[in-house]
């Protein structure tokens, strides 16, 4: 799977913390999400795929849109961390926004470039937020993408539901299983 990347998103404590994140997913989300991303980052899950870590890192200056967002990952803040129960390897690549969509960053598109990657597999949060618009921003990008279910999480039933339903429709592979992602379509 040299052609893979696995996207990690906003796996930061602000939303994985279910007692002490400002904006945290759903506790069974947070603790599948977490499995999952180790998983990922051992190899013991898509192995040969690329993991790339994407953080969130809003600007303090964003006073209106930090205050709907409670504060959660201000950049510098604590919370804006990545959660310390992700087992981070050295050398991970690491890409920061201030946007939903992750290739809002630039040199994220460029590096997956740089490393031959077609396919991209979503692992994280927000499931309706930054997931879904990654999702979307790799499709117009031309990247083929995947995203297991259980490997992403978000605070309500009903928004996974919507996120799906979103995803497929602008023609994203949703997966039950992180196993089944490899093939993205």
């Amino acid at each position: 799977m040299p052609d893979t990347a696995v996207l990690l998103m906003d796996l930061q404590v602000d939303f994985l913390d279910t007692a002490q994140g400002r904006m945290p997913v759903d506790a069974p989300g947070a603790a599948r999400v977490i499995v999952a991303a180790n998983a990922v980052l051992a190899g013991r899950a898509l192995p040969g795929a690329l993991p790339v870590a994407i953080v969130n890192a809003f600007p303090r200056s964003q006073r209106v849109r930090n205050r709907f967002r409670n504060h959660a990952a201000v950049a510098g803040s604590a919370g804006a961390a990545i959660d310390p129960r992700i087992q981070l390897p050295r050398g991970l690549a690491v890409f920061s926004k201030a946007q939903g969509d992750a290739f809002s960053n630039p040199e994220l598109h460029a590096f997956l470039q740089s490393e031959s990657v077609t396919r991209v597999c979503i692992v994280g949060v927000f499931a309706e937020g930054c997931v879904r618009a990654t999702a979307l921003g790799a499709r117009a990008l031309g990247y083929a993408v995947s995203v297991p279910l259980e490997a992403i999480a978000t605070d309500a039933r009903w928004k996974l539901w919507l996120a799906q339903r979103s995803l497929r429709a602008h023609g994203v592979r949703v997966v039950e299983h992180l196993a089944e992602a490899g093939g993205a379509a």
